[in-house]
């Protein structure tokens, strides 16, 4: 090794070492840094007391009295917080259980509209084929046509007889049932003069 190297290297390690004690001296020269020595004031005692000393007991109180309280309000934010994810949840279940009734009450809607056609058209065919039926029994002799219509209910062989056009038909098939059964006949007669019953 060149004596040369190890010259700049003894530089360096001596530069090193000097350095704080140079720096300090500059610090000490412009004012920056201060050194005391001798007696310590009794503020600054207090000062550095205040600093070392952090746990007096009243500080101690209100360290545990603010842990506390930031305890509370931490389990108050998780329970605020809890409690609305729920609230998002029920306004979701009900958002779907407001889409549910509202295409149920579509489909309700729709189910009715069919049923009404279907019950429409029913009574459109029922109508018809009791005017067929009187058609039929109004070409038939009273004595043969009572004991068909006996087989029916009593409204039936009212809403047939009085689809009859001829009154004097009616009268008579009226008093072929009665000679088979009086009581049915009375009834008939009942439900024929009830117009708000046909």
């Amino acid at each position: 090794m060149d004596i040369r190297a190890k010259d700049l290297i003894g530089v360096g390690i001596a530069s090193m070492l000097l350095f704080p004690v140079v720096f300090f001296a500059v610090l000490l020269g412009s004012g920056i840094a201060r050194l005391e020595v001798g007696a310590m004031n009794v503020d600054v005692k207090k000062r550095i007391a205040g600093y070392l000393e952090r746990n007096s007991p009243d500080q101690e109180a209100q360290d545990l009295e603010q842990s506390k309280l930031y305890e509370a309000n931490r389990k108050l934010a998780a329970e605020l917080e809890e409690r609305q994810l729920l609230l998002k949840e029920e306004a979701s279940r009900l958002e779907l259980l407001k889409l549910e009734t509202s295409q149920n009450l579509a489909q309700m809607t729709q189910n009715r509209e069919e049923i009404n056609k279907k019950v429409g058209e029913s009574d459109v065919l029922t109508n018809q084929k009791i005017e067929e039926l009187a058609q039929v029994y109004a070409a038939m002799k009273p004595v043969e046509a009572a004991p068909i219509l006996m087989n029916l209910d009593d409204n039936s062989i009212a809403r047939i007889l009085k689809k009859i056009p001829d009154s004097r038909s009616q009268g008579k098939l009226l008093a072929a049932i009665g000679a088979l059964n009086s009581k049915r006949a009375a009834s008939v007669t009942k439900i024929l003069g009830w117009k708000d019953k046909l």
